[in-house]
């Protein structure tokens, strides 16, 4: 049955028809919604079609004699005429809209509207209401026979009056986004969880809808909810959370920026390096997102902060970089980033000098194909000669620019002009000309920012609003942090050693597991060195030793014997953070067999957060938070019905006294319940993102933005070749060679049309 949406007066009747996409079969239940819409719920375990008046079966031999179907119902429960007991029952979640056809086109736009079904069957069978009085409603009319078929057992999963999205729907899409599943991979998930797409109790239709209607409750509040949602963290569970914003003339959202309390933790133990690079499409805006990047005493990368921003230009950068020193309390040593022109800019004239503007080697090196040629780079042996002073950590500033200015000379590229111009900004980006900077090898590693940067498009989409964006950013911080747990973890258990050297047990015990295999590496080849000269001078003693791996080259390494303090010409301490393979070749000549504490780097140590952090930000967490103890209470009461799942192990009878008890439970909730269940998506929406709609705007949304990487970008002509070869060949009928081409657009074929065009032409 269907009804039109209007409220009822005394004036006015309610006329409910068949529509053949509703279940007209039984009736159970009258309520009347919040705005005066009439609807009805069914009981569709009593529904079932019966014989016709003339007593015939159902069958396939006279289903065509079949004139009426009349739906089998409870003499208690069944409408009749005149029945004034039809009491007002609320329900806010529902309503039913009467369906039309669209198969037509708009008349005034003309516009070829979506293609639909019309439920309308020109059936007589109806029911009209109208108003009693006292919020008492009295049934005027009801025909009951319909003249088509009702739904069958397997067609009732179709019947809206079956699907209904449950808050336990509504929140698996919602957690589903959050990871970065769309709903309709949500709901074949679902599918698998319940056994089959007739237990999901929805469509994937309704999964779509509830996803769009987030969206649409968010709506025009986008930047004034994730703005309340901030406040509302720093007040009730966060206290050391910080965040900035900024608004146009118009009130328009233009840059906001963000960090919480172990962000700001982190960056006090691992923010001697940052690395800073934006990312595009991560939200509906084209906002650019700018992680702060570093690494943590594992080698993972580690987020601090984060901000986005309307535009990629000096201006916004400018307020980025002011706002976070203002926050964080400190400057990096070093702070590496694309060639941006705007971050190169505004670095210099923000940060102190001691700050430290170097550029990521990763995107200077992979351009070089493009600026030179695929074919060039791929078959020429330049590439390799590159790389053999570009990235060796051994060569001074001397012997780079030589081989440089040779290696292009031997290939005719002195003219080049993207040579020349990366040639004059060596200094920012080649490793010969800050080997004595602390870069923690973040330099050297395939480009942090860019890895991250996938990292965070494993969970936001480019049509994420802002509120939507936060969530699955908190989402991927949670399993950044999570990894962070498990390796700390992991660090209880001792690595299998490779040596008997007494150091290295040493170095297991104070090194996390990542940073000891590298540690490990350096001990083990520290037996493939050659001593040249040893000598005392003043205390210190002397070595000049010979490495195997780098050829024509002496490293000097001294040893003060007091205090056990080692430096080593090749600096790898300094740059990186741990002892060199020289040095451990040294310590063992001298008979030490611990590392000395002065050469281990507290950021590469075990527990480096708990053991080493400066920063005092008192009570991070307000544990006794309605939130918190919420979010507890729930995981207890799943874990427990986990638990009970577990111990009935698949026994009929146990099961079935477990769902018995969960139905006394629910009746014994629900009549403790001062609150009636409610299954509004408002109420559900405003729950799990956790802020509600204010009534007046303060921050409107942000302008769509147009920055470079928010639009479709041009292909290079390799990766346009690429993508040729995806696709596939197939054998022409004409010339018979596997090709791109068939037999309507052959070579071959066209040549021989030119050639007959060209005779005929002639002949005339």
């Amino acid at each position: 049955m269907h009804a039109t949406a209007s409220k009822l007066t005394a004036e006015q009747n309610l006329e409910i028809d068949c529509h053949i996409s509703e279940d007209s079969r039984n009736f159970s239940r009258f309520w009347i919604d919040s705005n005066g819409t009439f609807g009805m719920d069914v009981d569709n375990d009593e529904v079932q079609s019966i014989n016709n008046y003339y007593g015939l079966h159902d069958n396939s031999d006279n289903r065509e004699l079949q004139e009426t179907w009349i739906p089998k119902c409870d003499s208690k429960v069944k409408p009749y005429v005149g029945d004034d007991s039809v009491s007002c029952e609320v329900d806010s979640s529902s309503s039913f809209v009467s369906d039309s056809s669209t198969n037509k086109c708009d008349d005034d736009s003309g516009k070829k509207k979506r293609r639909t079904m019309s439920s309308k069957c020109e059936c007589n069978a109806k029911m009209v209401v109208k108003f009693a009085g006292r919020e008492r409603y009295s049934i005027s009319k009801f025909f009951e026979e319909h003249n088509h078929e009702l739904a069958s057992e397997s067609e009732k999963q179709f019947l809206r009056s079956n699907r209904c999205m449950t808050d336990l729907h509504m929140k698996f899409v919602f957690d589903a986004n959050l990871t970065n599943i769309g709903p309709t991979r949500a709901f074949t998930i679902f599918k698998a969880m319940c056994g089959s797409y007739g237990d999901v109790g929805a469509t994937a239709v309704d999964f779509k809808n509830w996803a769009r209607d987030i969206k649409a409750f968010i709506g025009k509040h986008d930047a004034d909810m994730i703005i309340q949602k901030f406040k509302d963290k720093n007040e009730t569970t966060d206290n050391s959370f910080a965040y900035e914003y900024q608004t146009d003339s118009s009130g328009h959202l233009t840059r906001i920026f963000w960090v919480d309390a172990r962000g700001r933790e982190s960056y006090d133990l691992f923010g001697d390096v940052l690395s800073v690079d934006a990312t595009y499409r991560t939200n509906k805006y084209s906002m650019v997102f700018v992680p702060f990047i570093g690494i943590d005493n594992h080698g993972k990368s580690i987020t601090f902060v984060a901000a986005l921003l309307d535009k990629e230009d000096t201006t916004n950068f400018a307020w980025l970089f002011e706002v976070f020193l203002r926050i964080m309390g400190r400057p990096p040593k070093c702070i590496i980033t694309d060639q941006c022109p705007a971050m190169r800019a505004v670095i210099p004239n923000i940060f102190p000098k001691s700050t430290i503007h170097r550029f990521c080697m990763w995107h200077i090196v992979r351009k070089f194909p493009s600026k030179l040629g695929t074919v060039f780079c791929g078959e020429s042996p330049f590439m390799e000669k590159l790389k053999r002073f570009v990235w060796n950590d051994h060569v001074t500033p001397a012997e780079f620019e030589e081989s440089w200015i040779s290696t292009l000379k031997e290939f005719k590229l002195e003219n080049n002009h993207w040579l020349s111009e990366i040639y004059e900004i060596r200094k920012s980006w080649i490793p010969a000309y800050f080997r004595d900077d602390p870069m923690a090898g973040l330099l050297r590693t395939t480009s942090r920012s860019e890895s991250s940067n996938f990292f965070f498009n494993h969970f936001v989409q480019k049509g994420d609003t802002l509120c939507e964006f936060y969530m699955c950013y908190k989402s991927a911080i949670e399993k950044q942090r999570y990894t962070n747990k498990k390796l700390n973890h992991e660090d209880k258990c001792m690595p299998k050693p490779v040596t008997i050297k007494p150091i290295e047990k040493d170095a297991a015990t104070v090194y996390t597991r990542a940073i000891f295999y590298k540690v490990q590496d350096e001990i083990k080849y520290s037996v493939n060195m050659e001593l040249d000269t040893c000598t005392v001078v003043d205390g210190v003693k002397k070595f000049m030793i010979k490495d195997f791996f780098v050829k024509d080259k002496l490293f000097e390494v001294d040893v003060i014997l007091d205090t056990q303090n080692v430096t080593c010409s090749c600096k790898m301490f300094t740059r990186i953070g741990y002892p060199c393979r020289h040095a451990f070749y040294c310590l063992s000549a001298c008979g030490i067999h611990k590392i000395p504490r002065d050469l281990l780097s507290k950021r590469w140590m075990k527990n480096a957060e708990k053991m080493h952090s400066t920063l005092d930000l008192g009570e991070n967490s307000k544990s006794g938070s309605k939130e918190g103890k919420v979010k507890a209470k729930s995981q207890d009461v799943w874990f427990e019905f986990q638990g009970c799942l577990t111990d009935v192990s698949g026994d009929e009878d146990l099961l079935e006294y477990v769902l018995l008890e969960l139905k006394s439970l629910r009746g014994k909730i629900q009549e403790k319940s001062k609150k009636k269940p409610t299954n509004s998506k408002s109420d559900v929406a405003e729950r799990l993102i956790g802020v509600k709609p204010a009534d007046v705007i303060t921050v409107h949304p942000p302008h769509q933005s147009n920055n470079k990487g928010s639009r479709k970008r041009m292909l290079s002509s390799l990766e346009k070749s690429l993508d040729r070869r995806k696709i596939p060949t197939r054998i022409c009928k004409i010339c018979g060679v596997p090709s791109l081409h068939d037999s309507r657009n052959c070579p071959l074929k066209v040549d021989e049309v030119i050639e007959d065009t060209t005779g005929e032409k002639e002949n005339a």
